[in-house]
């Protein structure tokens, strides 16, 4: 496997792109469907950034009481997801949930918890 010789962060690889595309999107002279394209990317840019950056609530049912983990990085939520989708297949744990940070329902979004 090979080694990743970028030693940007996530977070400064995204702002970068961003940046960039934001620039391309300014130049003159760029077709209609070109510029689409790029407002595609920066949506889907802006969106990873704030993934990367919002902090979210996990909570779920144990056989030993509700659980509650608060401000989660979208990674974390989908590594211990992992785990709580394997104990809601066993029966072991129930009542699932992922909020934002405004308080909506997110749980869909991870793919943890999709079938």
């Amino acid at each position: 496997m090979p080694v990743p010789t970028d030693p940007r962060s996530p977070q400064q690889r995204i702002a970068d792109q961003l940046a960039a595309a934001r620039r391309t999107l300014t130049q003159e002279g760029l077709s209609r469907s070109r510029r689409r394209e790029i407002a595609d990317r920066i949506k889907d840019l802006e969106e990873q950034d704030r993934r990367l950056t919002a902090r979210f609530t996990l909570s779920y049912t144990t056989a030993e009481g509700p659980v509650t983990k608060a401000e989660l990085p979208a990674l974390r939520v989908e590594r211990i997801g992992a785990l709580v989708a394997r104990g809601a297949d066993r029966g072991e744990v129930w009542d699932i949930e992922v909020r934002d940070e405004a308080g909506g329902d997110v749980t869909c979004d991870f793919a943890c918890f999709t079938d």
